[in-house]
């Protein structure tokens, strides 16, 4: 009985752990170049059902109204993406670039006061002591000051390095717009074309994943809609106590920024409690720092247990796909390998796959 279990257990292993290189093998290898379609896909097919809805009830031409809808919505997501992304990159650049000027202007001359009330008090009881420290002094205010101006300059080397990036990616944009048109226009076309050449179990195969595409990505929604509103009422309750205005607005936005993959609330949070604090405001920077981190641990514990519950996977099994994608592949990889995991364990839920006796077999 102990034998059976234990050949069970290692059997289970082995299938899991077949899945979840395939899975990581695909996010490495293909996901990167094939992204473009894939969006281009997932844009496509709503704006495609969306027109032939409209063209039941009102006399449109499809594929015009198809091709209005597409470049519509892909006008949509470039104006909150222009927004969003000039907004963080303006006040990045502009907060890098005066750094060094408040250092100089408040930073300094604040640490001056401090150590200069330090070194009185400290005279009182050990005056050696305190001619040793004010030789030390003008080195440490030194290398802090470097320090500072370095920083800066790393920064808006950051920023100069993203915008050498954008041909690359209008280059994708430009791809994926003309993708889109394509598989929305003729939609029904490439799906019979692509689905004839293959096998019976395979287009069934086929089917079923996108069958299961749609309900998977429907429960990610759910369950990112809810920790965006998690995230939102904790960063709302914080900035209240702390005493910020326009908390509600601020907190919404902040939450927007928690919700995008690789951005997060730290992109705004970091560096406002940053300035805060060296603009001699304590209690605001350490208030700001401290709901950054109830935000982060709050969102790194509920993420895996929220999606899993949705989506019908173990928490932790939800932590290591989220985990194992982000290093694969960034933002995308942490929602492909979860999506991917779950169409295969579906496909594996229907007996179409890793199945003995299901092997797919011919005729087209």
């Amino acid at each position: 009985m102990e034998q059976a279990k234990y050949k069970s257990f290692l059997l289970k292993f082995a299938y899991w752990a077949a899945i979840i290189l395939i899975a990581a093998l695909f996010i490495k290898y293909l996901l990167g170049p094939l992204t473009p379609f894939l969006i281009a896909l997932a844009i496509a097919l709503p704006m495609q059902a969306l027109a032939r809805k409209i063209t039941q009830k009102l006399k449109i031409n499809k594929k015009f109204l198809t091709v209005l809808l597409v470049i519509l919505c892909y006008v949509l997501i470039a104006g909150l993406l222009v927004l969003a992304v000039f907004g963080v990159v303006s006040f990045v650049a502009d907060w890098a670039a005066k750094l060094p000027e408040m250092f100089t202007d408040t930073i300094q001359p604040w640490a001056t006061e401090v150590v200069n009330d330090a070194l009185n008090k400290l005279e009182r009881y050990n005056p050696e002591l305190r001619a040793t420290v004010e030789e030390a002094l003008p080195g440490v205010m030194s290398t802090f000051s470097g320090a500072v101006m370095n920083f800066s300059v790393t920064v808006l080397g950051w920023i100069s390095a993203i915008g050498a990036g954008l041909p690359n990616f209008f280059l994708a944009t430009v791809i994926c717009i003309i993708a889109s048109i394509f598989f929305a226009l003729d939609y029904d076309g490439i799906s019979k074309a692509v689905l004839g050449v293959l096998p019976d179990k395979a287009q069934t195969i086929i089917r079923t994943a996108k069958r299961a595409l749609g309900v998977i990505v429907g429960k990610y929604l759910k369950s990112y809609m809810i920790i965006l509103l998690m995230t939102f009422a904790q960063i709302a309750v914080g900035l209240l106590i702390i005493g910020v205005d326009n908390a509600l607005v601020i907190a919404l936005l902040v939450a927007v920024f928690d919700i995008l993959p690789i951005v997060g609330s730290g992109l705004v949070l970091a560096p406002w409690a940053v300035i805060k604090l060296l603009q001699g405001q304590i209690g605001t920077g350490i208030g700001l720092a401290v709901l950054w981190a109830v935000v982060i641990i709050v969102r790194q514990y509920a993420e895996p247990k929220i999606v899993g519950k949705q989506v019908g996977l173990h928490p932790l099994a939800t932590l290591l796909c989220l985990w194992v994608g982000l290093k694969l592949a960034g933002g995308i990889g942490m929602f492909a390998l979860p999506i991917g995991l779950l169409i295969i364990m579906e496909l594996k839920a229907e007996g179409l796959i890793f199945n003995k006796g299901n092997e797919i077999q011919g005729g087209a």
